[in-house]
Order: C-alpha cells, then sequence, then structure tokens
C-alpha cells in the first residue's frame, strides 16, 4: 500500500467516526424533547376532550372562535379581556350584568377556545373580527363595550370603526394608545417582554410549564384550575400575545378629546397605593393623567380610582366594575328614551 492509499484510509476511518458522533448528537437533540412534545400534545388532546366551551363556536373568516352570552335587554355588553387573557376573566361580572341586560364576553384569535389566526394582530383587524362574531352569534346592536387593560384600546377601535353600534363604555384600567411614549424602556420594555413570550412559547412547546406546575396559578375559583391549566399552557397563547403586544409600538391613532360627544363612558383606575414596586409608584402621576384623558374622550365621562384594587379590577372589586356597567347602561337607555321622545314630538 503506497503512501496516499495510506493517508486516504487515515482519512476515511476519521470522517467516519465524526460522522458517527454527528449523528448520535443529531438524534440525541431529537430524542431527548421529543417526550415533553408528546406530554404536551397528549395532555392538549385529552383536556380538549374535558373541557368543552362554555359558548358557541362561530367560523370567522376561516378560523372557530368562541362566544358565551347570557341574559337578555338592550344594550348587550360586550366584555374585552386584556393581553394573554380571555373570556374566563369575567366570570365574576357575567352572571350579576346578566340579572339586567344581555351579555357576551368572548376569546380573541390564539385565546381561551379560539383558534391561533396568524398575520396582522393589530386593533383594526381584532376590533373588526369581534364585529363579525356578533354578527355570527346574531347579536345586535347596541352595545356597551368593557375593556380591561389592552382590551380598552380594541374596545375605542370598535367604536371608531363601527360608529352608530355603540353607546357607552367602561375603561378597567385601560391601556393608552400613547403610553409607550410616556413609559419609555426600561419601565415599558416591550422587547423584553417579546423575550418572555418567545421562551415561554418555546418552553409550552416542550410541556415544560405544565411539569413545573406553572400554569393555572391564577384561577379565579379553585375548582377552575385544571381549566386553566389547560388554557393556559396552551403554546399559541404566548405567539397570540407577542404579536399583540406590538400593537403599543404602532398604536392605532388616539381618538380626539370629546370625539364621542355626551356617550356615557366610566374610567376606572387601580389603586397605586396597593404597589410595593417603587418604580410602579413612581409612575402614578402619569398613569392617572393618561386615565383622565380617556374619561374626557365624552363630555359624559367620569374617571375614578377604586380602592383596593389591583390592575385586575374585574377579579379585585368585580362590584365596582358591576355599578360602573349598570351606570353606562342606565345612562344610555335614558338617553335612547330622551331621543325617542324628541322624535315623536
Amino acid at each position: 500500500m503506497d503512501e496516499s492509499t495510506q493517508k486516504l484510509g487515515v482519512g476515511s476511518t476519521g470522517w467516519t467516526i465524526a460522522r458517527k458522533r454527528f449523528l448520535t448528537v443529531l438524534v440525541l437533540l431529537v430524542l431527548i424533547p421529543a417526550p415533553g412534545i408528546v406530554f404536551q400534545r397528549l395532555s392538549t388532546y385529552f383536556e380538549s376532550r374535558r373541557f368543552s366551551p362554555p359558548g358557541r363556536l362561530y367560523e370567522v373568516n376561516g378560523r372557530v372562535m368562541h362566544l358565551r352570552c347570557a341574559g337578555s335587554g338592550r344594550p348587550t355588553v360586550v366584555l374585552e379581556s386584556g393581553l394573554l387573557h380571555d373570556s374566563r376573566d369575567w366570570l365574576l361580572i357575567e352572571p350579576v350584568v346578566a340579572n339586567f341586560t344581555r351579555v357576551c364576553s368572548y376569546d380573541r384569535a390564539g385565546y381561551g377556545w379560539s383558534d391561533y389566526r396568524s398575520g396582522p394582530r393589530d386593533a383594526a383587524v381584532i376590533s373588526d373580527e369581534l364585529a363579525a362574531l356578533l354578527a355570527e352569534g346574531h347579536e345586535t346592536p347596541p352595545f356597551i363595550l368593557v375593556g380591561h387593560s389592552l382590551g380598552g384600546i380594541f374596545v375605542r377601535q370598535f367604536a371608531l370603526r363601527h360608529p352608530g353600534t355603540v353607546v357607552g363604555m367602561v375603561f378597567v384600567d385601560s391601556s393608552h394608545e400613547h403610553q409607550l411614549a410616556h413609559f419609555p424602556p426600561p419601565g415599558n420594555s416591550i422587547l423584553r417582554s417579546q423575550q418572555h413570550f418567545r421562551k415561554a412559547f418555546v418552553a409550552n412547546e416542550f410541556g415544560i410549564p405544565r411539569l413545573q406546575h406553572a400554569c393555572g396559578l391564577d384561577a379565579i375559583r379553585p375548582e377552575l384550575e385544571a381549566e386553566a391549566i389547560y388554557i393556559e399552557c396552551q403554546p399559541t397563547r404566548w405567539l397570540t400575545a407577542l404579536h399583540e403586544i406590538e400593537i403599543f409600538v404602532s398604536p392605532p391613532p388616539m381618538p380626539a378629546r370629546g370625539m364621542f360627544g355626551s356617550m356615557p363612558i366610566e374610567v376606572l383606575t387601580r389603586d397605586f397605593d396597593l404597589e410595593d414596586d417603587p418604580a410602579e409608584r413612581a409612575a402614578r402621576p402619569i398613569w392617572i393623567q393618561l386615565q383622565k384623558e380617556l374619561a374626557a374622550l365624552s363630555l359624559g365621562g367620569n374617571w375614578r380610582v377604586v380602592k383596593g384594587a389591583s390592575h385586575a379590577i374585574h377579579i379585585d372589586k368585580p362590584d365596582e366594575v358591576v355599578t360602573a356597567i349598570r351606570q353606562v347602561w342606565n345612562a344610555s337607555r335614558k338617553s335612547s328614551l330622551s331621543s325617542e321622545a324628541s322624535e315623536h314630538r
């Protein structure tokens, strides 16, 4: 055997060993996470059979969306949740409101029992999806819209894009279209939130939060914890939040002061005295200024702080939210009766 052949033989052996090592590593990379993925998929499958949607499912633009309504009367109250949240948020509100009028909650695409939807998730798209869902469910205006946190922006967009259908609004510690300008990073780091959402998406794909019992920790009632695990451990929930939070980077136009005429609007704001974080407490003057701007969108706007309530006012003080809804409902009915009386004169 000549020298060149010996070198070729040694090289071939070295390449074979390297290839085997590479394939071994590749197989391990595939097999190690596989049990987590299978665990996540099987858990979600069996839970989906156990926890059926409490409302009805409708097809909107090729995707299934969940709508739950109860009660009777007009105007109909429509509840809009915040970032990462769904119709379950309103379980303490809905039954009470249903005692005096029709009330509906729903899951935005990607949350709760609604299908995930790729593509743009800006406020215009989301508010139009809600309008289409209500139409599919044969829920007709007039509407009173209630928006918590980011949901407040969607509520205002709905009112702007569907004029004549909204007769009142309630903002529950609502986000503001221009809040990013008032709370620049690190106080309002969209990038940091997006990184967290990406990591959470990957972790949920591998079933890690399930194994760590990190889902369903804040269920409204103890008996709903298992259902909360099913909803909150879904990876697409985090993908949806990743897209929705971009609304703060490219927000829709803020309605002008007085834009909604004399429409009754109630603005409820959290109690900053409960905040332990010095940075949060320092943000109080600016946040209250922004909340007052929301009340100024109408001559019929009112603003107040809900003592003893965190950002989740509808969970901490549900009676306060119901009272605000009833006030707007009563005011809208009086306005409607006055208009009818004027037409008959």
